[in-house]
């Protein structure tokens, strides 16, 4: 039997990403500027999500269905990280059962990010969180 490393997994994710995206009409090219669809498609998801009042009357995402979702747009954020940056795919050495990115020996957590991004909204942008890393990781 094959034994499928984090790395195969994350980028299985990512290519799910795509897949997802373009059966919405959208285009991913792994590119910086593709975060912003991706911000779109996760504003979506937050959207979806029951608020206030409404959490007693409708059912939104499940938390698993939530954390599957943070997965595979994670996997195509990490993606987009590690194309345009560097980096590698691990199990994090800081966070038991946490998926890892390693980029100039500091782990980063683009599933993680995913998940905060779908439950909080804007303010948790992508976009933003990659312009960050850009500057610390590329000057």
């Amino acid at each position: 039997m094959t034994q499928f490393t984090v790395n195969d997994m994350m980028i299985a994710y990512s290519e799910d990403a795509i897949e997802l995206a373009s059966k919405m009409g959208l285009k991913l090219d792994y590119s910086e500027e593709s975060l912003e669809t991706v911000n779109e498609i996760l504003e979506r998801y937050h959207q979806g999500i029951p608020k206030g009042i409404k959490k007693l009357f409708s059912k939104g995402p499940s938390e698993e269905q939530i954390l599957q979702m943070s997965k595979v747009w994670g996997g195509y954020l990490g993606e987009v990280i590690r194309r345009n940056l560097g980096g590698d795919w691990e199990m994090s050495k800081n966070f038991n059962n946490a998926i890892s990115l390693v980029v100039s020996s500091t782990e980063v957590y683009p599933p993680a990010k995913v998940n905060k991004r779908i439950l909080n909204g804007k303010e948790d942008d992508i976009s933003f969180y990659y312009k960050v890393l850009k500057q610390q990781y590329s000057g």
